[in-house]
């Protein structure tokens, strides 16, 4: 099955997926091809199952692989310089989100014609650009959601400092999404993988007014996705059928939620993993679960749209007479009881190692970067949402 819907990116998914996109990568002009993996999905045989599907078809001229669990600059610089020196003209990732990071970084800097991010630190992106760089992902059950998203992080290892991007020039053309892709995972990583999604698609509907009709339909999509699939790919791990219907709605939700400006979720769960370097997914799912119950959701919200997720499922009850905002918080800790009766995934952050002495310290920080902006950006607030989720 193939969806071509706007913003430039082309998803095809289903069954042979990849050996279908043969053609699409071939017609975008890639020629001399540059493969970016990260170091787990190679390792558990990913990597190979794609290539597998392509049976040398493509070009593939270089391949840069074994990044870690974050993009750092030594990777970009070092892809960079390999995707010169082999003469590329397109970026190929599979992998996770470090992987996907280190590609759309590349391509950021082939467009401003740099060498060193560092020069980032003194001038920021030009958007005015007309170098052509493909970029096809092949996101793995790992994914978090960050394929459609503009947003880039890199990590300065050696400095202790971080790189931020958001432009369009670091948009994915392709995503390709093939079942193939999916590997039997423990049920406490599909049970988060599911949870986030559900995260990103709710934020992305029930925050804004003006949700873009795009967006609206792929969280719609993902939630039922995940209402019908969530329990079956918990209890039947080895059914690689449903573990591929989370891995497609965790991208959907993903497009839905990365379309909106970035969110003091997004902006508390990269502090913590930063901070202690646990996973962004996880820490993302805990704090969710405390904002639902927390925030003070807009009256104006079309409720039309989140009650046809609703329907007649084992995650879902609204009683009647029920607020907007009551039917989102009871709708999401539904959601969220339900999935712990069949796993017993982590849902507190001092599960994680997270000490409640750094609390004001990542609340300070957060606000530091918010001055006057919105009112939800106090120190109480954050502090609470933290305490909360401890």
């Amino acid at each position: 099955m193939e969806y071509n819907f706007e913003s430039d990116i082309k998803f095809m998914t289903g069954d042979k997926a990849l050996r279908k996109a043969i053609t699409e990568i071939t017609n975008f002009g890639c020629r001399r091809i540059m493969l970016i993996c990260d170091e787990v999905s190679e390792r558990v045989g990913q990597v190979d199952d794609m290539l597998r599907q392509f049976n040398k078809e493509l070009n593939i001229v270089e391949t840069f692989k074994r990044i870690g669990d974050i993009a750092t600059v030594e990777d970009c610089e070092k892809a960079l310089r390999n995707y010169r020196t082999k003469d590329c003209d397109s970026i190929l990732v599979v992998g996770r989100k470090s992987a996907v990071a280190v590609a759309k970084a590349v391509k950021i800097m082939l467009k401003d014609d740099i060498s060193f991010m560092s020069n980032y630190r003194t001038c920021s992106v030009n958007n005015i650009s007309s170098l052509h760089i493909p970029l096809i992902v092949v996101p793995t059950n790992l994914s978090t959601g960050f394929e459609a998203a503009n947003f880039v992080r890199i990590y300065d290892t050696e400095n202790n400092e971080i790189f931020e991007f958001n432009t369009p020039f670091a948009q994915t053309n392709i995503i390709i999404l093939d079942p193939i892709m999916t590997d039997t995972m423990p049920a406490k990583t599909i049970a988060a993988s599911g949870l986030y999604a559900l995260a990103m698609a709710v934020l992305s509907i029930a925050e804004h007014e003006d949700v873009k009709p795009l967006s609206k339909v792929y969280a719609v999509t993902a939630i039922n996705l995940l209402t019908e699939n969530l329990k079956k790919s918990i209890l039947k791990n080895g059914a690689k059928q449903y573990r591929f219907k989370i891995l497609l709605a965790t991208v959907l939700a993903g497009y839905a939620y990365w379309q909106m400006p970035r969110d003091i979720l997004s902006e508390l769960a990269d502090s913590i993993s930063d901070r202690y370097r646990i996973s962004y997914r996880n820490v993302f799912c805990i704090l969710f679960l405390s904002y639902v119950n927390m925030h003070k959701w807009p009256d104006n919200f079309d409720m039309n749209t989140f009650l046809t997720l609703i329907g007649d499922n084992d995650y879902l009850e609204v009683k009647e007479g029920t607020e907007s905002k009551e039917i989102i918080r009871d709708s999401v800790n539904g959601y969220y009881a339900r999935t712990k009766k069949y796993v017993n995934y982590i849902d507190k952050l001092g599960d994680m190692g997270v000490s409640q002495s750094d609390f004001a310290d990542i609340a300070a920080g957060i606000i530091s970067m918010h001055k006057d902006e919105k009112e939800e950006y106090t120190f109480s607030f954050i502090t609470q949402l933290l305490e909360n989720a401890f």
